[in-house]
């Protein structure tokens, strides 16, 4: 299984049955080789709006409308793990966030009240405030 590198900010477009596929967020790298993904997806009348991207140029182009983060479907993925997970014939990574933007899903997830306990304090541990 050839593996694949993950950078913080990378995008991947992975399969999430029974939804087909969703855009997730490297955040942080969270023990040994074990990254936390967050999930980016279309702006809802329910979602949690602690972090919303709006379609911007310096966004990728695939945010075509109001987006947020949905903290509450998290997951800690290795290289392995997102292997399995990626859509078949998507890029490899899909895009890539920038710093400012990765900046602002980091402190969502602070203040989120649906990031799991274990990813608020991974992502705590990652940045130095832990």
């Amino acid at each position: 299984m050839s593996s694949i590198s993950i950078n913080i900010g990378d995008v991947f477009l992975i399969d999430t049955p029974p939804n087909v596929q969703h855009f997730y967020v490297a955040i942080a790298k969270t023990s040994g080789n074990k990254y936390l993904f967050v999930n980016l997806t279309d702006k809802k009348n329910n979602s949690e709006r602690v972090c919303v991207l709006a379609p911007d140029p310096s966004l990728p182009s695939f945010i075509k409308k109001e987006s947020v983060i949905a903290y509450y479907f998290a997951r800690e993925m290795d290289a392995n793990d997102l292997t399995i997970c990626i859509t078949s014939g998507s890029p490899i990574p899909k895009d890539c966030l920038s710093a400012d933007i990765i900046s602002q899903i980091q402190q969502g997830g602070l203040i989120s009240k649906k990031l799991k306990n274990k990813y608020k304090t991974a992502l705590k541990n990652f940045l130095g405030i832990g």
